[in-house]
């Protein structure tokens, strides 16, 4: 479960500082990411709007964490509160976030997200 915190805190870190090239190395470009309004959205998509300001992310607080440990797989089920913006408009609000990561040839990377207003 560190492992998984560890990786869960660099991504959360990276999303915050729209850190495109930390984001890129830790989602898996075959990224399956349902959002909270369930729409899907493409790695290529997530990184753009970090890019070009359309999401910003000013705070994150973890209420919840819990992590399964699977051989090259680790699920992480966490509840965040989120202060930000998403295309000018405030964002904030409370999420839980069902996300796996797999053990690539690259490290561990982000391969599927599901995401829910808690």
């Amino acid at each position: 479960m560190q492992e998984a915190m560890k990786l869960e805190e660099r991504l959360i870190e990276a999303m915050i500082r729209s850190d495109c090239e930390t984001l890129n190395a830790l989602i898996a470009d075959s990224l399956i990411f349902i959002n909270h309004v369930g729409q899907q959205v493409t790695k290529k998509e997530d990184l753009a709007m970090h890019a070009s300001g359309q999401i910003v992310i000013e705070a994150v607080t973890r209420e919840s964490f819990d992590a399964c440990e699977y051989s090259g797989c680790l699920v992480v089920n966490t509840s965040l509160s989120v202060t930000g913006s998403y295309a000018g408009q405030r964002a904030n609000g409370r999420f839980h976030y069902l996300r796996t990561w797999a053990n690539t040839g690259t490290g561990w990377q982000v391969v599927g997200v599901k995401s829910s207003a808690a």
